[in-house]
């Protein structure tokens, strides 16, 4: 009988696990390989940050669903998640709010300048 119950939670923990992994739910680096990081300087206004999340909307690899966070602080860069991106070159070279100052990996360092 404890076999059984045993064999039985294992079933209902694997039927979890699949329906998680089939509905998007799973959270492996996988699935964060598209998104790339900015790190912008000088957009230290409301303004200048509204205006760079509109321009954010027409730039993923898939213009109008795209997915983004921004964190910022006094006297640090705007740190922005973003994607789906798969060359961070690609999208450096569509850059109009800001010249591209380097690009490490998968983080663009910009210099904002509108």
């Amino acid at each position: 009988m404890h076999s059984s119950i045993n064999l039985l939670s294992l079933c209902f923990l694997s039927l979890g696990l699949l329906v998680a992994t089939q509905s998007g739910c799973s959270s492996s680096p996988a699935d964060q390989s598209n998104e790339i990081i900015l790190k912008v300087t000088g957009a230290d206004t409301d303004e200048a940050r509204k205006a760079i999340d509109e321009e954010l909307k027409t730039m993923s690899d898939r213009p109008g669903n795209y997915n983004t966070s921004m964190n910022w602080s006094t006297g640090k860069p705007l740190t922005i998640k973003f994607g789906p991106v798969a060359d961070p070159q690609k999208f450096a070279e569509k850059v109009k709010f800001g010249k591209v100052d380097k690009i490490e990996g998968r983080t663009v360092f910009i210099t904002y300048t509108n």
